[in-house]
């Protein structure tokens, strides 16, 4: 597989609609702090391309599982495949809620509709086409999503008036998140969930990434576009929700049906007011 086509399933593999209801309720609420998970990815797969990418792709195995057991053996492959499954569940369960509620805020699609729906299209795409066809569509995914959100990032900004007005209008409360009273445990925080990301991207599960490049070469440089493509996108999918909370939108009188989860919709809020429809349709 090219290196632009495995990069592209690396970087649409490491988030979900969450980014665009959970993460995007962190922005709203907090600020900066959930922009360091993201940028965590970035350093993760930086190390990648100086390391650990080329190293993966040198094993020569087909599936993560198969790196498990060269390294622990067969006992250790077996037992952490089946554990894998209910865990696996329960992780895509959690993506495929927050695509329900951005798609329930955006298009007013029931939420089981959306769950039941998209559920059975993946599975139906992945378990036909296999890998090929689910790379081919993250690279699909890959060209929507910097459209897009490039698009209604730049609208947030100029409807606030640049970056400048945007920090003056935040609330200064909250740009490191509620009740931190010592900016250091801000700091320790982000260097924390830098350091775990970077792990996350690096271990023995995660390196399928890397496994289905032609060569160590193209793994690295797969690696290296995914860390660039982490330190930019997050900042361009974050402007929505800082300038809905730049704004004081009440989210609650927006979204009444969403309750407390109103803030889940808060880059919903910002996009459909500064861009077209025909952005999301």
């Amino acid at each position: 597989m090219m290196w632009w086509m495995a990069g592209a399933t690396a970087f649409m593999t490491q988030f979900s609609a969450w980014t665009f209801t959970g993460a995007a309720a962190k922005a709203y609420e907090d600020g900066l702090t959930v922009l360091f998970i993201f940028w965590g990815n970035a350093l993760g797969f930086f190390v990648a391309a100086w390391y650990f990418a080329e190293r993966y792709r040198k094993l020569r195995v087909e599936t993560a599982m198969e790196v498990i057991k060269i390294r622990f053996g067969r006992s250790s492959e077996q037992v952490y495949t089946w554990i894998s499954f209910p865990l696996t569940i329960l992780s895509g369960a959690i993506w495929l809620n927050g695509l329900g509620i951005f798609a329930s805020a955006v298009f007013n699609i029931d939420l089981m509709v959306t769950i039941i729906g998209v559920g059975v299209l993946v599975t139906f795409i992945a378990v036909s086409g296999g890998s090929w066809t689910v790379s081919a569509t993250n690279v699909i995914q890959l060209i929507l999503l910097v459209a897009i959100t490039m698009t209604v990032g730049a609208f947030a900004l100029i409807e606030i008036g640049g970056p400048i007005e945007l920090a003056n209008a935040y609330p200064t409360e909250s740009f490191m998140g509620h009740d931190i009273s010592y900016w250091q445990i801000f700091w320790l925080w982000c260097v924390i969930m830098m350091m775990k990301q970077t792990m996350n991207t690096n271990n023995a599960l995660s390196c399928y990434r890397f496994l289905v490049t032609t060569n160590e070469r193209e793994a690295k440089k797969a690696a290296f576009v995914t860390g660039v493509l982490f330190i930019i996108g997050p900042v361009m999918w974050f402007i929505p929700p800082w300038v809905t909370a730049a704004m004081n939108v009440d989210l609650m009188a927006y979204y009444p049906k969403l309750a407390e989860s109103a803030n889940n919709a808060a880059y919903v809020t910002t996009s459909t007011t500064t861009s077209r429809p025909g952005c999301w349709v």
